[in-house]
């Protein structure tokens, strides 16, 4: 997967789950709309048929329905890029919460073989007992990544919550293993989600991992790019770096066509993921997106 080209436009996920940064109404709405797991799957379908091959795909509870959706037809499960974003930290919390931390590992588990429940523990009950975070790291890897293994798994993304944690407390070792993993016993190209571009580049190449793929917000306006707009177009024009674009419209502040016209002007802008949630801003959207990607090749 490492040599394989990245796609480079990712159905986003967030509107399927109610996710809205400006609007916690409008987000409500949308995770009511979207309960119905076919209204998901005609929009996967319909990107698909716009040439769009790949979705971002978070282990929200509603993605084990859309996950057994696409094992009901045989395209979608063996030729649909999925990836996968690990962990879902809002539903550990809330389980957590809910019916505490021991019945949220027991429930994690739960389709998994007996072999594949006892390795688990074990690998995750020792990293516990040393304190070994690269341990108790690829345990994680294992729960979230289970259920979606047989589906067509191109990479695995490092959520930013882990990822900038592990970037806090200056643990190269961390993602050393999660990339050593992810490529051994998945054959998917990994991942790594932060909200600062420049300081997690510097952490990949001091952990050995060369060209890496990072997913970072980035947008003309600066929303949500960090530590500064200026800082990380300079990262994209000096340091080796696969870039996965999101937030490229700064929230719905910004139209598809400044958008992407900015976002193209950078290099090493490999992918955008995109959230649509209707047929008409999905043409828009990824039509804008080719006529720019058309005019970078047309450059190069």
């Amino acid at each position: 997967m490492s040599d394989r080209a990245i796609d480079p436009i990712l159905l986003g996920h967030n509107q399927f789950f109610g996710v809205n940064h400006l609007e916690a109404g409008a987000g409500n709405e949308s995770a009511i709309y979207f309960s119905d797991v076919q209204r998901i799957l005609d929009v996967v379908r319909f990107a698909r048929e716009n040439g769009v091959n790949a979705m971002m795909l978070s282990t929200h509870e509603r993605a084990s329905a859309l996950a057994g959706e696409f094992r009901k037809d045989p395209s979608l499960q063996r030729d649909f890029g999925v990836y996968l974003l690990i962990p879902y930290v809002a539903k550990y919390v809330k389980q957590a919460n809910e019916k505490g931390l021991v019945n949220v590992v027991t429930d994690a588990l739960g389709g998994s073989s007996l072999v594949e429940k006892l390795g688990t523990l074990w690998s995750g009950g020792i990293g516990a007992l040393t304190g070994d975070a690269t341990r108790i790291l690829t345990a994680l890897v294992d729960f979230e990544v289970g259920q979606f293994r047989d589906l067509c798994l191109r990479s695995i993304v490092l959520h930013d919550v882990l990822a900038d944690l592990a970037l806090g407390l200056d643990m190269p070792e961390v993602f050393a293993t999660f990339d050593r993993h992810v490529r051994e016993r998945y054959g998917a190209l990994p991942g790594y989600g932060t909200k600062n571009l420049p300081r997690m580049v510097a952490m990949l190449e001091r952990a050995g991992i060369r060209n890496p793929f990072v997913m970072a917000a980035l947008n003309r306006k600066g929303f949500w790019v960090n530590p500064s707009l200026a800082s990380c177009e300079e990262t994209l024009r000096t340091r080796p770096v696969r870039l996965l674009a999101m937030s490229t419209l700064a929230a719905g502040y910004l139209a598809p066509a400044q958008a992407y016209e900015y976002l193209y002007s950078l290099p090493n802008v490999e992918s955008v993921v995109v959230g649509v949630s209707s047929r008409p801003h999905a043409v828009e959207t990824f039509g804008v997106i080719r006529r720019e990607l058309e005019k970078r090749a047309a450059r190069a």
